[in-house]
């Protein structure tokens, strides 16, 4: 299952779903589920013009060629509603407290919190915490070291940023490091 911004997706085999770079998400799987990810960048040409998540069902490709051509054969068409764009860009202002979010829509900072995990579909920290995660992982990918990253990223430590790592994508920051290794 995937929580997006714009709802659950609950996949099963031969389901494919899209999830473009820089859209809050979570994937919860359950015992015995089998996903495969393919990352690609934002302008491939399979994945160009897709701005919010999309789910193609029973496309029972396989093959890489096959995801590729499957998820290019689809209509583009954007999913994301302008408010919860607005209140995702609001909140990614890391040096802006929640309280002082909430004040300045003229809400309380438990119905702003609500509100938001409503809309985007995660709490303001969940989404902060995607965020700093996701830099994570793109810095990681140029072959930043995990030490580096961990303290530029304000994690703890890097064990506090291996945990994290480990839990949000399958793999430990230096296994993900190495695999982009020249």
């Amino acid at each position: 299952m995937y929580v997006t911004t714009v709802g659950e997706f609950r996949a099963i085999a031969g389901d494919i779903v899209v999830i473009p770079a820089g859209v809050p998400h979570a994937s919860h799987g359950g015992a015995g589920s089998i996903v495969s990810h393919l990352y690609l960048p934002s302008d491939h040409a399979a994945v160009k013009g897709i701005s919010g998540p999309l789910y193609i069902r029973n496309s029972r490709a396989t093959l890489p060629d096959e995801l590729l051509d499957a998820i290019g054969s689809c209509p583009r068409r954007l999913t994301r509603p302008a408010r919860c764009a607005a209140l995702t860009e609001l909140v990614s202002c890391d040096d802006l407290a929640i309280r002082t979010i909430a004040a300045r829509q003229g809400r309380s900072t438990d119905g702003f919190i609500r509100l938001f995990k409503r809309e985007v579909g995660m709490t303001p920290a969940a989404y902060r915490l995607a965020l700093r995660l996701a830099w994570a992982r793109s810095r990681l990918k140029r072959g930043d070291t995990v030490a580096d990253v961990a303290y530029t990223g304000s994690f703890s430590d890097q064990s506090h940023l291996g945990r994290l790592f480990r839990r949000a994508y399958g793999a430990t920051p230096a296994a993900y490091r190495s695999a982009f290794a020249d």
